[in-house]
């Protein structure tokens, strides 16, 4: 067993060998959303499960929709800082802070 629980949250669903910021990166830069096999799979359960949060520009998935920013949400919509965090906190995990080039981190 592990005390970090974001770690043992992600061995328990099996995204172990998908780490946080791998996963992170690819929505940033888009390449996330071109991908219809397991990994594509994780990266939307992260965004659900408030691991990961849209990217800081809009982008178009593998079908050609419109996979928004996470400016483009709501505050406290799925994607978007707050949903991210708030959901981190419930779990006892870092929190994410948007950086100065867009990209995100946790902290703490």
């Amino acid at each position: 067993m592990t005390d970090d629980p974001e770690l043992a949250r992600s061995l328990a669903d099996g995204r172990d060998y998908y780490p946080v910021a791998f996963m992170q990166n690819l929505i940033d830069n888009g390449e996330g959303w071109q991908l219809e096999n397991e990994l594509g799979h994780a990266i939307v359960k992260a965004l659900d499960d408030g691991t990961c949060v849209l990217g800081p520009i809009a982008h178009r998935d593998y079908h050609g929709n419109v996979v928004p920013a996470r400016q483009d949400v709501a505050p406290g919509a799925k994607g978007s800082l707050a949903y991210a965090n708030r959901l981190r906190a419930e779990r006892g995990a870092k929190l994410l802070a948007e950086q100065d080039d867009g990209t995100v981190a946790e902290v703490g």
